[in-house]
């Protein structure tokens, strides 16, 4: 490429930047926490908990603008991601370049939504595709012990670095409690943030955790939606369950949602009424947040509509 051809780039990019942070600057925030036509959900309706942008999510806003101006810092990184990428899954070249962190909720919000009022911290948190631990961070201050999992080298070592406990992706459901024991840890609450849609096969997954809970232990379940399934290890990135198409209600008849409900709220019924309940989750909370990530040289942020349910698990 010739100098002015990487001059007129690198011009475009930034103009390219300032026209999608100024579309960013006009969002309102508040809508992000509305779901549409709430009513069509009169069944669980009362179980809508309204948060709102708190402190801890416009200052992650704040940090990501601030490190999108590194301009030189940002265009290394997109030529290293160009390069890393014909090597290394995505997620695991964001874990060596500590860059694209989540936010789901803040801890205060977190805290909400679990309904957390005791002295005293609960025993065992499980967060499932952690990550590089940031928004596990937001959980971990009202569990004893912290466990995740994670597919990417890169991240799980992000995750040592945080000090929390890394075990096996196909072996979190065999944790001893000791050596002396035979029995499996069981968990207080298990995390499956934006997990569902990005696993091989999710409803195997649910009756895991299912199992691997204590009686009236949590399930923290984040979904965008619509509901897009996409597995990034398998060639065809598509999962082996389809949980769209799943039917566990114990009945000859499918419970349709009705069709007058808008698509989200039609999957939200769907995965209620014929997925999550009959495996022997009941939804105790459900809300509506911004999934947020951090930018590269394009835009400051990036972010889609995260629907977050609250379960227990019924013994």
């Amino acid at each position: 490429m010739s100098y002015y051809g990487a001059r007129n780039r690198l011009t475009k990019l930034m103009l390219d930047k300032v026209e999608n942070d100024n579309f960013l600057s006009q969002i309102d925030h508040t809508q992000w926490y509305i779901i549409p036509d709430l009513d069509q959900l009169s069944s669980i309706k009362h179980l809508f908990v309204h948060l709102d942008k708190d402190t801890e999510t416009k200052n992650f806003l704040d940090n990501c603008y601030a490190k999108s101006e590194h301009f030189f810092t940002q265009l290394m990184h997109s030529f290293v991601l160009s390069f890393l990428q014909y090597f290394m899954a995505i997620t695991s070249i964001n874990g060596l370049l500590q860059r694209g962190s989540m936010f789901v909720f803040s801890q205060e919000q977190f805290k909400t939504l679990i309904d957390f009022q005791s002295e005293s911290k609960l025993d065992n948190l499980l967060d499932l595709g952690a990550g590089d631990g940031q928004v596990t961070s937001k959980m971990a201050p009202f569990f004893q012990n912290v466990y995740t999992t994670e597919m990417s080298t890169t991240m799980r070592w992000r995750l040592q670095q945080k000090d929390f406990r890394v075990v096996d992706v196909n072996e979190w459901d065999k944790i001893r409690i000791s050596a002396e024991e035979e029995s499996f840890l069981k968990f207080d609450a298990i995390s499956c943030l934006n997990l569902l849609d990005r696993c091989d096969k999710p409803l195997s997954l649910l009756k895991q955790m299912k199992d691997a809970l204590k009686p009236n232990g949590l399930l923290i379940v984040a979904l965008v939606l619509p509901f897009k399934p996409y597995v990034e290890y398998n060639p065809d990135n598509r999962p082996s369950e389809d949980l769209l198409n799943t039917w566990l209600r114990d009945t000859c008849i499918k419970k349709e949602p009705s069709s007058t409900m808008n698509k989200v709220n039609k999957q939200i019924s769907h995965l209620i009424e014929n997925v999550f309940e009959p495996i022997g989750f009941e939804l105790a909370k459900f809300t509506r947040l911004p999934y947020l990530c951090e930018g590269n040289l394009a835009q400051s942020y990036f972010y889609l509509i995260d629907y977050v349910f609250v379960f227990k698990n019924k013994p």
